[in-house]
């Protein structure tokens, strides 16, 4: 059990825990939640409308990351008045740290000539114009390991308060780092029309969620080679992406957050967010 759930009043609460990381079935989840006021779940299972009705007791989910609409169906949680937190910032560090590395792979080929000969030609990250889409906590971070420890040029747009505008960050980066919080508003963020606007040879680097660029708009740049490399961390569904080279198309099975800092600090927001909740009833 997480150290931050065992450290609750057990005269409050009483936890159990899944010990298994086995697939589970509806009925088996349903069974797993039935009687819980509270539940704290991270990407797997994925909590349908079905089995939050039969929760019947279910008040407040606390959800292991950011991002949790992929992992709820977050409408039917509201009808139910059962209320969704989340740990904002808790696993930024450990995102950022993989997107740069990334970064460092899609620039220098490090996998792609792992165990082979010969010398490929590259760049030095200080010497790119480096674009952020999105100025939340992850490229936040982003923008402090780049800058402090590379010396880049790095220059950012956000929704809100002050940035570049996105036009000119699309279209004056050798490098873009896309990480912005993934909603059906967002959805297919980065589309044919944004590609269109970027340098030939662009490098695009997405530690959130693969939909936040259009797949097909994606694939075309990629085979033309309007877009040199992408290194994402998660998959698409089409089966084109596997057939581009592996120096040219770098995706990961969603692990930026796969930290024991970050986990545990996870566990603790959490924690938190389940004991918040209930205080103020």
């Amino acid at each position: 059990m997480p150290a931050a759930f065992a450290a609750l009043d057990s005269g409050k609460y009483e936890i159990s825990m899944r010990e298994s990381a086995a697939p589970m079935s509806e009925e088996e989840i349903v069974a797993s939640i039935a009687d819980k006021d509270a539940v704290y779940f991270g990407v797997d299972p994925y909590y349908s409308e079905n089995i939050l009705k039969q929760a019947k007791k279910l008040k407040v989910m606390a959800f292991a990351g950011v991002g949790y609409e992929n992992y709820v169906d977050v409408a039917a949680a509201r009808r139910l008045g059962i209320e969704i937190r989340n740990a904002p910032g808790v696993n930024a560090v450990s995102v950022a740290e993989f997107a740069v590395g990334l970064a460092i792979d899609a620039l220098r080929k490090i996998t792609f000539l792992n165990g082979g000969s010969g010398r490929i030609m590259s760049r030095e990250l200080r010497n790119l114009k480096i674009g952020l889409v999105g100025f939340g906590n992850i490229n936040r971070a982003v923008y402090k390991i780049l800058t402090d420890g590379f010396g880049a040029n790095v220059r950012y747009w956000n929704r809100t308060g002050e940035a570049t505008p996105l036009d000119t960050v699309l279209s004056e980066s050798d490098m873009i780092f896309i990480a912005i919080t993934a909603t059906e508003e967002t959805k297919g963020f980065i589309g044919a029309k944004e590609i269109a606007k970027m340098k030939d040879g662009v490098i695009l680097i997405n530690p959130a969620r693969p939909g936040l660029v259009e797949e097909a708009a994606l694939l075309s740049a990629l085979q033309s080679g309007k877009v040199a490399v992408v290194a994402q961390d998660g998959y698409y569904d089409d089966e084109e992406f596997k057939k581009l080279p592996s120096d040219r198309f770098i995706a990961t099975p969603h692990i930026g957050a796969a930290t024991e800092e970050a986990r545990d600090g996870m566990d603790e927001a959490g924690a938190r967010n389940i004991v918040e909740f209930f205080e103020k009833q």
